[in-house]
């Protein structure tokens, strides 16, 4: 099953590699409680229908040359993912929001995953299918001399986005192979002779849980993200250990590889779910601001009784 693995790993950065314009995506530092973001195969692999909202403020405080306004990247993804065990499928989807300066990315993503049982876990494939929104303001650019060439006000154009990916998970693993942007959709923002085409990126997700106690799991993980534009030197990797007592409080440390020191924590309360992570910038800092924030907001819907009969609430039965 890993070579298997392997192999669609490789089959998909190949796939995706070829002369392209790369754009910014949103990093998460809390990837692991976000597998839908990052493939769609995921949908439905938690068991549970989960609601959750993730707030990210990257390099916070950033000012860019030029302007008064500050150049921070902020992001925000709103989704939701639900398993459907009697067709073998999950379903989800996600809502993104990106501003970093005047760069805006907005997408709106259906994802479905057919989930096949094995013997030791679940192999799903999974599409997706949506929009993304790509624009700019103007009207953050400040020139120092008025140039008649650059549009005024906020441009935005919207296409067609596509995704696929292969997730593997069992109780004590999971593993995931994606790429998104597959149809490479270009935009023409500001003139028509130039285009800016969204670079599709490859992802891999991985993670193990070792219980080492009666209450305490110790959960590694890594995320890498595989640039088609600058390959290798572009890419990004991402590392974390996270610990949780009694299913309910969970901390952490990470690295992301060239740039970040990573503190992670959070608790379970019922079905809710809340974590914060805060980023030190550890590389390049005189070209970056020190920290970034992330916080998420999660909540995991009770699962339908089939057995419940609903209440039927009329003036002759009032009990």
């Amino acid at each position: 099953m890993i070579r298997t693995v392997y192999r669609l790993t490789f089959l998909l950065l190949l796939a995706g590699a070829g002369p392209t314009l790369a754009q910014q995506e949103p990093q998460l530092s809390m990837y692991m409680y976000n597998p839908l973001y990052y493939n769609p195969a995921a949908a439905g692999s938690e068991g549970v229908s989960r609601i959750q909202l993730t707030q990210r403020t990257q390099y916070l405080g950033y000012q860019s040359i030029g302007s008064n306004d500050e150049a921070v990247q902020n992001s925000q993804v709103l989704s939701f993912n639900m398993p459907l065990a009697g067709i073998k499928s999950g379903i989800g989807i996600y809502v993104l929001n990106d501003k970093a300066g005047p760069n805006i990315n907005q997408s709106v993503q259906a994802s479905y995953a057919y989930r096949l049982p094995l013997k030791s876990g679940t192999l799903a494939l999974g599409i997706q299918a949506g929009l993304f929104n790509k624009g700019f303001d103007f009207g953050l650019f400040r020139p120092e001399v008025p140039d008649p060439l650059v549009p005024s006000g906020r441009v935005t154009q919207a296409r067609p986005d596509f995704a696929a990916g292969v997730y593997y998970n069992t109780t004590d693993y999971w593993v995931g192979v994606s790429m998104n942007h597959l149809n490479r959709a270009e935009y023409t923002l500001g003139t028509a002779t130039s285009t800016l085409p969204l670079n599709p990126n490859a992802y891999l997700t991985a993670g193990y849980r070792l219980g080492v106690g009666y209450d305490i799991d110790i959960q590694p993980s890594i995320l890498i993200q595989y640039s088609t534009l600058g390959g290798i030197r572009d890419s990004q990797a991402t590392l974390n250990v996270v610990g949780t007592y009694a299913n309910r409080f969970w901390a952490g440390v990470g690295y992301r590889l060239q740039e970040s020191a990573l503190f992670t924590g959070g608790i379970n309360f019922g079905r809710a779910r809340f974590g914060y992570s805060l980023d030190l910038v550890l590389v390049s800092t005189q070209a970056r601001s020190l920290t970034s924030h992330e916080l998420i907001l999660g909540y995991a819907l009770p699962a339908p009784d089939a057995r419940k009969k609903p209440i039927v609430r009329t003036p002759r039965f009032r009990y």
